[in-house]
């Protein structure tokens, strides 16, 4: 049996200051990996991005009511995300490999993060959970094009997979609409439903997916073969979405990772 379960949560400050965080449990047959990692940017600084990763199991993040919690005392990180908004979720995947199931279990919150440096990160959020049964090179696409958009008043989702099965979601205030347009710096929704620009961008992080600590396991290597080549490129901007009535601001983390060899994104 393979499966593998991935909590993303993210926040991100007025000032574009972004905080990014991972659990996942990697099982297959007897075997088990857990792995969790944090990130953490200040735009403008010209620092690097701040990074933490952990093999050492640890709780994973939990909802209860209108809360999530993540607590991550290896790499001395609090969460809390205040939910604003109803979750959802979405079968991607559902062939005789396996399945993906995407569950946005925390559209919009008021996310309040605590740095191991006394640093505060707090503002608008987001979190979701990721279950796969499908190994990974048994993947039918090549590359994954997914970002998250949060305004006072707006949180917009988008998901492409291009390739063989090549497929597109958007998900704007919980309803889901038909195919949208994905540009690295526009975003197109159907139907009038709006238009997302992105400016300003910066690097949170970029390099191979299989990094940091997972790269010291070679169990985790064999298990995630098909993804030794996965380049990953993710980012912090700014955005603007529009509709033929109104308009926000606000900030949107969004990554392309191409999972076969080639050039960067």
């Amino acid at each position: 049996m393979f499966e593998l379960s991935k909590w993303y949560c993210d926040c991100v400050s007025d000032d574009g200051s972004a905080f990014v965080g991972y659990w996942a449990r990697l099982r297959w047959g007897p075997l088990v990996l857990p792995y969790a990692a944090t990130l953490f940017k200040v735009p403008g600084r010209g620092q690097a991005t701040q990074e933490r990763h952990s093999l050492v199991p640890c709780p994973e993040p939990v909802v209860r009511e209108r809360e999530l919690r993540w607590v991550a005392n290896r790499m001395r990180v609090r969460g809390t995300w205040e939910i604003k908004d109803p979750g959802y979720r979405r079968g991607l995947l559902h062939t005789p490999e396996g399945s993906i199931d995407w569950d946005c279990r925390v559209p919009r919150a008021e996310g309040r993060i605590d740095l191991p440096d006394g640093t505060r990160v707090s503002g608008l959020g987001y979190a979701e959970r990721l279950r796969m049964s499908i190994r990974p090179w048994q993947l039918p696409f090549d590359e994954v094009r997914w970002g998250r958009f949060l305004a006072a008043d707006d949180a917009l989702v988008w998901i492409e997979w291009r390739g063989r099965h090549a497929r597109r979601w958007a998900f704007h205030n919980g309803c889901e609409l038909g195919a949208c347009t994905i540009a690295p710096s526009r975003i197109e929704l159907p139907d009038h439903h709006g238009t997302l620009e992105l400016t300003d961008r910066t690097v949170l992080q970029e390099g191979r997916v299989l990094t940091g600590a997972l790269r010291t396991i070679s169990a985790a290597s064999l298990l995630l073969r098909g993804g030794l080549h996965a380049h990953e490129t993710k980012w912090v901007s700014r955005g603007t979405f529009t509709t033929p009535t109104r308009r926000s601001s606000g900030w949107a983390v969004h990554e392309v990772v191409r999972l076969r060899p080639g050039e960067p994104c």
